[in-house]
């Protein structure tokens, strides 16, 4: 059981490569725009994606709303949700509150590739199930072999009556 859910685990990672890359770059533009001790997240729960973002930064006039912008306008993946927090200063946007504020995106946003990850995890269940399955008759067939083999050998000695 904990090696199913360890492929299952490497499968969703395998999935979510891309997104880790996304994020990286935003982590990458807020420093470069600024920020320091940057850390943000991506979650999709329940089909709402949601963009998390911590940052601090030197100049007091640095507020959420710029983070805000530098996330609708740079990152690439979906965003329903987004949260940030700059100095201790909170600010909580949906997706139409921030094209309201900022305009349309200026950034092409990628597929949402939710379904595209369940499908490749039903996907290599099945074939690591077929994978599993084959092994099994291998082991089998292997066994059956070696147990007619070994009775093949195991013939009684001759029985030589004493004269």
């Amino acid at each position: 059981m904990r090696r199913l859910a360890l492929f299952v685990l490497l499968c969703a990672a395998l999935a979510g490569c891309g997104v880790l890359g996304d994020i990286a770059d935003l982590q990458t533009r807020l420093t470069d725009a600024g920020f320091s001790s940057v850390s943000t997240n991506h979650s999709s729960t329940n089909g709402v994606d949601r963009v998390d973002v911590s940052a601090t930064a030197q100049d007091e006039t640095k507020v959420p709303d710029d983070v805000a912008e530098i996330v609708w306008d740079t990152y690439p993946r979906h965003v329903d949700e987004l949260s940030v927090s700059v100095n201790g200063i909170y600010g909580n946007y949906t997706e139409d509150e921030l094209r309201a504020t900022f305009g349309e995106r200026g950034v092409t946003e990628k597929a949402d590739d939710d379904a595209d990850v369940g499908r490749t995890i039903v996907t290599w269940l099945i074939v690591a199930a077929v994978v599993f399955v084959l092994f099994v008759i291998g082991v089998i067939v292997l066994i059956v072999f070696l147990v007619r083999r070994t009775r093949r050998r195991r013939m009684p000695p001759p029985f030589y009556p004493h004269q």
